[in-house]
């Protein structure tokens, strides 16, 4: 398992600014500003030695609609959430506000009866943001709907 870090709120809005919609987590975001992915790419054809407690992340490729949301998915599957929050990673959204609430990912979704089950799920790390380390789709009740395919331009 992977250590979790705390940081400030200064610190995360940085991290906001520097996050590309629908692709980062905060995780990839430092990987990036620290020069790590540039690292592997001019590396050549070995691959890296896993570092212990560092989660491997291959540079990532935005894979998700252009533009897409949680409430979107939320229509076009008929989920029938009242907050919808869409992430391609499944691993960093908003809180939850108004519920029932889903949680979207390009394969699926989980959704949130009330506040309480949002809040007691063992699977989040809920602070001011979401976080959810593995990704959805570890979470009891996933729901797989399909790969949401890239749309060009």
């Amino acid at each position: 398992m992977a250590p979790t870090i705390r940081i400030d709120n200064d610190v995360y809005a940085w991290l906001q600014k520097k996050a590309r919609a629908f692709e980062d987590t905060p995780n990839s975001v430092l990987r990036r500003v620290a020069g790590l992915d540039s690292q592997r790419q001019t590396a050549g054809t070995a691959s890296p030695a896993p570092v212990a407690g560092v989660q491997e992340l291959a540079p990532r490729v935005s894979r998700g609609r252009s533009g897409l949301t949680g409430q979107q998915l939320n229509e076009e599957w008929k989920v029938g959430a009242q907050h919808a929050l869409y992430h391609a990673d499944g691993t960093w959204y908003e809180n939850l506000k108004r519920f029932p609430g889903a949680l979207f990912d390009r394969h699926g979704y989980v959704l949130f009866e009330n506040a309480e089950s949002f809040k007691k799920n063992p699977f989040l790390n809920i602070g001011e943001k979401t976080n959810v380390q593995r990704g959805i789709s570890q979470i009891p009740g996933y729901v797989v709907k399909r790969a949401i395919a890239h749309r060009e331009g």
